[in-house]
């Protein structure tokens, strides 16, 4: 009886490769970004209410009266430079000021920012709702006002003044 060699091999290489598999190979992949830092409202900016003083309805026959100053502060880690504070919300009848949602008819909220000593108006419309502040030793402040600000023709009537304003930060 003659066996050939070759059906011996393989047979020896069937038996051989049953237990060995081929290997695979992959690759990962590693990715992420490299931020200066983040900022966030101080404590005590994040849900704030500010507190107008009261005023005569005959007070208000002009634009403004009862102007209150304030500001808001932003808290950042190193290596953040400038920060923007964008505000929003509902505009009153005069499409700029801040819509009162309190019982006086007649007058809204005028909202200002107070940089370099001069009064711009931030308008509810979202035209001119963004102020840029640069971050000095870790902290961006905003200047601001407030007012009452008689919004229509219609005469102001005697009640509350209830605004809410969103402020919202950006920052780099």
């Amino acid at each position: 009886m003659k066996v050939s060699l070759s059906c011996l091999v393989l047979a020896a290489s069937v038996g051989f490769m049953g237990g060995a598999q081929a290997a695979t190979t992959g690759t990962l992949r590693f990715e992420g970004l490299i931020i200066p830092g983040t900022c966030s409202l101080a404590a005590g900016d994040e849900n704030r209410s500010i507190t107008l003083d009261p005023v005569r309805v005959a007070d208000i026959n002009a634009d403004t009266v009862g102007n209150k100053e304030f500001e808001l502060t932003a808290d950042c880690d190193a290596g953040v430079s400038n920060v923007i504070f964008q505000f929003t919300g509902t505009p009153a009848i005069d499409g700029w000021r801040f819509a009162n949602t309190g019982t006086a008819t007649g007058v809204g909220l005028w909202l200002y920012s107070r940089i370099g000593g001069s009064w711009i108006t931030i308008t509810a419309n979202s035209a001119n709702n963004q102020r840029t502040v640069p971050v000095v030793s870790e902290r961006a402040v905003l200047p601001l006002g407030a007012a009452y600000f008689k919004v229509s023709a219609d005469p102001v009537t005697v009640g509350t003044l209830v605004s809410t304003v969103t402020v919202n930060i950006t920052y780099n």
